[in-house]
């Protein structure tokens, strides 16, 4: 997408306030907008490796990055929305961060539906759209 932006093949798509942000704080004249329909929320995640012998050092890190401080570093920093409803966010003007009722007006995504589908759904775009 930044190559597309940059090159003037795109002015506008779907992306993150991540990716967003990311990308405006380089200087490239680019905003985020929520769509009056309802945005997605993206989601990443993080999880210790499921062994028996699983360090006790890796719950710790995931502790740690779930602390307001490292919530609210990521979010004013990477324009991720906070999961710590205590972590304090600089919203940024032209990227406005998912966070107070942009972040409850999000729309989460059912993925057992998705993933039920997946295959069918890729082979009607295919057909459809894709050709």
């Amino acid at each position: 997408m930044t190559e597309l932006f940059q090159s003037g093949q795109a002015v506008i798509g779907v992306w993150g306030t991540g990716r967003v942000k990311s990308f405006a704080d380089t200087g490239f004249p680019v905003g985020f907008v929520y769509p009056r329909e309802g945005a997605y929320a993206l989601l990443s995640s993080v999880c210790p490796i499921a062994k028996p012998d699983a360090k006790p050092l890796a719950q710790e890190f995931i502790n740690y990055l779930l602390t307001p401080d490292v919530q609210g570093k990521m979010g004013t920093a990477y324009g991720y929305g906070p999961v710590n409803k205590k972590a304090v966010i600089t919203d940024d003007p032209n990227v406005p961060m998912p966070i107070g009722q942009r972040a409850a007006d999000l729309i989460v995504v059912d993925w057992d539906t998705i993933n039920n589908n997946r295959e069918a759904w890729n082979k009607r775009w295919t057909r459809e759209i894709e050709r």
